[in-house]
């Protein structure tokens, strides 16, 4: 269940059999010395064995902030059993998610924190950028970057699917994420995409990645891309192509040269 991504980042959570083969649901940790931070905290499904294993990787250590990148149950619906193992965390949400989410019955408002997407802070020594995500599933989507391992938590976003349950990250796969697992994924995700313009969206998705240097994609619904970043956007850019032009029926396009 938990697995070292790269320097102090960790990720934990297990593939689950669903109908179209196997899909995960990560937390992320960044140890960050003696002020962990936790990215989403799963679902109340996997409560027991997240809860093991986080207890497990902190050692006695209090996370002293979790971002969350939106509100459904495999993202925040474990925030209960966080905010009671830890009253003393932080929740920082994008600026208009609060509606949407059920933290405040379990937390005090003084420590719920609204952040703007394109704002850049420094939090217990971290440098963390805000993102709008690109791929939402909610208003409040956001994604989350980290300076220190040029990690981009992309919430849905990149997520695929797996046709087996083992936990492997795609430098550990021959031939990585292939665009067939992210299509399988992303059309049932974002029903929206059948109406979205893939130039447009996919002009978009480059400029971010152009502004960010992204070297590793964590995404809750699939085990961390960490290789062959570019080639991995380029068949996520082709799989939204495809199911925009299946829906429209004429041809998909064909973005970018990477195979």
């Amino acid at each position: 269940m938990i697995r070292h991504v790269v320097d102090d980042l960790y990720q934990i959570g297990e593939p689950v059999a669903g109908r179209r083969g196997f899909q995960a649901v990560q937390v992320y940790l960044l140890q960050n010395g003696d002020r962990p931070i936790l990215v989403d905290c799963g679902s109340h499904l996997h409560r027991q064995p997240l809860m093991e294993a986080l207890n497990g990787l902190l050692d006695g250590r209090i996370p002293a902030t979790i971002f969350l990148t939106h509100s459904e149950l495999p993202h925040a619906g474990n925030i209960a059993a966080v905010v009671e193992k830890w009253p003393s965390i932080r929740v920082i949400v994008s600026n208009v998610m609060l509606p949407y989410i059920e933290i405040l019955p379990v937390l005090p408002l003084d420590q719920v924190s609204q952040a703007v997407p394109g704002t850049t802070l420094t939090l217990d020594g971290r440098t963390i950028t805000f993102v709008d995500a690109l791929l939402k599933d909610q208003p409040g989507s956001q994604w989350i970057y980290d300076h220190r391992t040029r990690t981009l938590f992309t919430g849905d976003g990149f997520g695929y699917v797996q046709p087996t349950g083992a936990n492997r990250f795609s430098d550990e796969i021959p031939g990585g994420i292939q665009e067939a697992q992210f299509r399988a994924y992303h059309q049932t995700a974002f029903h929206f995409l059948r109406w979205v313009l893939p130039d447009r969206f996919n002009a978009d998705l480059d400029h971010l990645f152009r502004r960010l240097p992204v070297e590793i994609i964590a995404p809750i619904h699939g085990p961390a891309i960490r290789g062959e970043i570019d080639r991995h956007r380029e068949r996520l850019k082709r799989a939204i192509a495809a199911i925009c032009a299946e829906h429209r029926g004429g041809p998909a396009a064909t973005p970018g040269a990477n195979p």
